[in-house]
């Protein structure tokens, strides 16, 4: 039976989904449907969260049976690289990534990073846009992050502590050889999206496709709701099963992510908010900046 060759394993709100894009417009890498379908993390304990929606989102399209997860791959195939674009891997890596090498002791594993702070305040905006983040200020949902933990709330509500990467790059390095581990950056991938996204196909062994001039693909956009009422009625849908699948089968996902570009507002990064939790990182991206020499953004090429 066919089984993952890689894995885009992170960071949530990195760009991984404009990434799986590319890689999936390409004829020879498959990438599994759904994109998440966070097998490897959740596959010792199942899904069993507990925040508001995780009942009919995270926990519904996890796939945490072994044969059920391979058999989203293709039995018969000509692709290059096949994979799947779980966040969930990079963020519980102590319980995935054991589960990754016994599956395939070659997985390549692709990651993306962005400023932490900047990364953390997406989450939330990404929260709001979906009408289940109540808390309309980002510091003071930041406070109740440690209490939603407690109570089972999924990795994406977990705003800043997805945040840190060092201990998961670390874990990662010592689980895989190094040609086996590609660290990439957000920042890259919104400057630069086709050379950025050639090099993670090379990565694949995935044959250059030459310059296209695309654009980055803006799915899964982050944003406020602009009223109040908007917000109440994209909660009231994301908690309706049966409204939910009418709607995408009803509309393609592309007409969906227009929907969302325009009925979110599109906030900058709080100063108040970088003030507070930049602090934090200090140490985390001073690790991280010694695991990962070489050319790095601004953010991360100064923590050392």
């Amino acid at each position: 039976m066919t089984g993952p060759t890689f894995l885009v394993v992170g960071g949530a709100r990195c760009g991984t989904s404009a990434l799986v894009e590319g890689l999936r417009a390409h004829a020879e890498i498959f990438v599994t449907d759904p994109k998440e379908p966070h097998y490897f993390a959740f596959h010792a304990t199942g899904a069993h969260f507990t925040a508001p929606g995780d009942e009919h989102t995270v926990n519904k399209v996890s796939v945490t049976d072994r044969e059920a997860y391979l058999a989203l791959y293709p039995r018969e195939h000509t692709y290059v690289a096949l994979g799947d674009g779980s966040v969930s891997t990079m963020y519980y890596h102590q319980q995935a990534l054991p589960e990754v090498v016994a599956m395939n002791p070659d997985m390549k594993l692709v990651v993306l990073l962005r400023e932490p702070v900047d990364r953390a305040y997406s989450a939330f905006q990404y929260m709001r846009g979906r009408g289940l983040e109540p808390v309309e200020d980002f510091l003071e949902a930041v406070a109740l992050e440690e209490e939603r933990k407690a109570a089972g709330w999924h990795h994406m509500w977990h705003y800043t502590a997805m945040s840190y990467y060092a201990d998961a790059i670390e874990a990662m390095q010592e689980a895989v050889p190094a040609e086996q581990l590609g660290v990439f950056f957000y920042d890259d991938l919104q400057a630069d999206y086709d050379r950025t996204l050639e090099r993670v196909r090379g990565f694949l062994g995935a044959a250059p496709l030459g310059d296209t001039a695309s654009e980055v693909p803006r799915v899964n956009i982050s944003g406020s709701p602009r009223s109040k009422l908007l917000h109440a009625g994209l909660a009231a849908a994301t908690a309706s099963p049966r409204l939910r699948a009418s709607v995408k089968r009803m509309t393609t996902y592309r007409f969906r992510e227009r929907v969302r570009r325009t009925v979110l507002r599109r906030d900058g990064l709080p100063a108040d908010a970088v003030e507070a939790l930049g602090p934090r990182y200090v140490e985390d991206l001073r690790r991280l900046r010694a695991l990962v020499p070489g050319a790095v953004p601004s953010w991360l090429s100064e923590a050392l």
